[in-house]
């Protein structure tokens, strides 16, 4: 029977793909490359101009009714403004602006990218879960202030309506949409690695 490793090695052993096929490679993957920095571009200016606007109605918000509150508004509109702030560094970080060049030698161009894909897979893996755990805390404490001396059916309301709509979208798009962002980013990444080897 025939092993992984002896596999792995058969496959190592085979010819270096031609420089044409190398080149067709490349060819392709610059392709989906364009056209997936150009998605996720728009869509981080979309993002960015939803959090604009909340930012705004938090300091509108804040302006408007901190007269008599505790700690627990202020603190909490500051740490939402702060986290949505953050939040849209990870998301540009996930984006390379900067104009890649194929041609550059050592494989920098395909570490680079690497680098780049992996840090969007996990913004929607591990950061998207973070930012909702955050906001939600940050909600919490804005309800124990806002709702002190409100009837017990509206807080219970309030933090389970909040509760389920945070974590309900995150669960939902992360089936969904996310799903299929995932599966481009791993087919990227596959492809980088195909050309990787190719050019070594």
């Amino acid at each position: 029977m025939i092993t992984f490793e002896e596999l792995q090695e058969s496959w190592r052993s085979q010819p270096v793909a031609a420089a044409e096929d190398t080149a067709l490679m490349q060819r392709r993957f610059t392709e989906k490359w364009k056209k997936q920095q150009r998605r996720v571009l728009w869509s981080n200016i979309g993002v960015t101009a939803a959090f604009a606007g909340v930012i705004v109605n938090f300091v509108w918000v804040y302006v408007s009714f901190h007269a008599g509150r505790s700690l627990f508004f202020s603190g909490s509109l500051l740490f939402m403004v702060l986290l949505l702030l953050v939040y849209l560094w990870v998301m540009w970080k996930g984006i390379s602006l900067k104009k890649n060049d194929p041609d550059v030698p050592g494989n920098e161009y395909i570490v680079h990218c690497l680098q780049v894909l992996y840090w969007r897979r996990k913004t929607i893996t591990v950061y998207s879960w973070i930012y909702c755990i955050l906001l939600w805390l940050a909600l919490m404490c804005y309800f124990y202030d806002v709702l002190k001396g409100a009837s017990l059916q509206l807080q219970v309301g309030a933090t389970a309506a909040t509760t389920a709509y945070i974590f309900g979208v995150q669960l939902l798009t992360r089936f969904t949409s996310k799903k299929k962002q995932l599966k481009k980013l791993d087919e990227l990444i596959g492809d980088l690695k195909l050309l990787e080897a190719a050019t070594e």
